[in-house]
């Protein structure tokens, strides 16, 4: 009688810690699930109403303010054409930040003022960086990087097309 008492109660015993490991499995994978969805709920928003505009020293790139953004990123696409058959040969990408701006604007300001002396890209290997002159294409994205603010993986804004100035150099 009471060895039957005691496999029942190992029994019972087996069943709670089971039912606690299924629980504790469960909270688990819903914890995670809570922190992949709270991280992609952190993303900003993109940026809208980007502008550009090229006057005789800089290309000045302006945008609509982003809820929550430090600072921002504007990245330009500059198609190259080596051979002059107007089929681009490379596409030159630069980024510029507002955080490293030299235009006297704060970081978080929703604008900058690229000198076009700043457009420039060793594109024969030379070793010599030349100016990048034609077509050109800019986008924002906003960013709020810090300890624990997950990915800066933003969406970037829709584009606006400029063209770059051929520089004449004394």
């Amino acid at each position: 009688m009471k060895r039957m008492w005691f496999l029942q109660s190992l029994k019972t015993l087996k069943s709670k810690k089971e039912k606690k490991m299924k629980k504790v499995i469960l909270i688990s994978f819903m914890v995670g699930i809570a922190m992949m969805f709270g991280s992609w709920a952190m993303a900003l928003d993109a940026p809208t109403g980007i502008t550009c505009a090229v006057d005789e020293d800089s290309v000045y790139f302006d945008w609509d303010d982003v809820i929550g953004a430090v600072k921002y990123s504007v990245d330009v696409e500059v198609p190259v054409d080596l051979d002059a058959d107007t089929i681009p040969d490379m596409i030159v990408e630069l980024s510029f930040g507002t955080s490293d701006r030299t235009d006297g604007g704060l970081m978080g300001d929703s604008n900058l003022d690229v000198p076009l002396t700043d457009f420039v890209y060793d594109i024969n290997g030379d070793l010599v960086l030349e100016q990048l002159s034609g077509p050109a294409t800019g986008k924002v994205k906003a960013l709020n990087p810090g300890k624990g603010k997950g990915r800066q993986n933003n969406p970037f804004s829709t584009t606006c097309d400029f063209t770059l100035p051929e520089i004449i150099q004394p």
